[in-house]
């Protein structure tokens, strides 16, 4: 009855039949993600200069794990601390030449308490290794993805010249030792 009125037979199909006749996708449709991408937790890498200018380096984040490329690296659970600090000409922030990055952290080589230097020359840059790393940091058993789809491709977006280095593209790396860069 609608107002008062019974209604006709015809009408209590119309809607099931608009229904019928949608594309039907399943769960969430466009919007699921692929989550084997996120197996593993965050991944990226960032293009730096280690321990002194000039001395061009690879720092890659993947799950638990931070390392530079070809040489070793470290778990979140021997970090201690990040300490920054930029060299700026006059008063402008915008002006800053030089990013220091030091993570302190405990060897694995027994209980000694050791110090690595990540230096950057572009703002934009430290902006990303700086995201990566505290992304890093706080990671916990929730992942937290830093893969953007289907423009940006978050820290590693390089418009095309990462030269096929993108770290989702991959299986993840299982040895340090192994390099990507020349």
């Amino acid at each position: 009855m609608c107002g008062g009125r019974p209604l006709k037979k015809g009408f209590t199909f119309l809607p099931v039949l608009f229904l019928l006749a949608l594309p039907v996708k399943a769960d969430f449709g466009d919007a699921d993600f692929p989550v084997e991408l996120l197996m593993g937790g965050p991944k990226s890498y960032h293009d730096a200069w280690c321990g002194r200018l000039n001395n061009e380096c690879r720092v890659r984040f993947q799950g638990p794990m931070m390392w530079v490329e070809g040489q070793g690296g470290i778990k979140s659970s021997q970090y201690i601390e990040h300490t920054y600090s930029k060299e700026c000409k006059g008063d402008l922030f915008r002006n800053c030449g030089a990013h220091f990055h030091y993570i302190t952290y405990k060897s694995d080589q027994g209980p000694n308490i050791r110090q690595a230097l990540f230096l950057f020359s572009s703002g934009r840059a430290q902006a990303e290794f700086s995201k990566a790393l505290r992304r890093w940091k706080s990671q916990s058993e929730n992942v937290f993805p830093n893969y953007r789809l289907p423009a940006s491709q978050g820290p590693q977006d390089t418009q095309g010249r990462d030269k096929g280095l993108n770290p989702y593209d991959y299986p993840p790396i299982t040895d340090w030792s192994e390099k990507t860069t020349d």
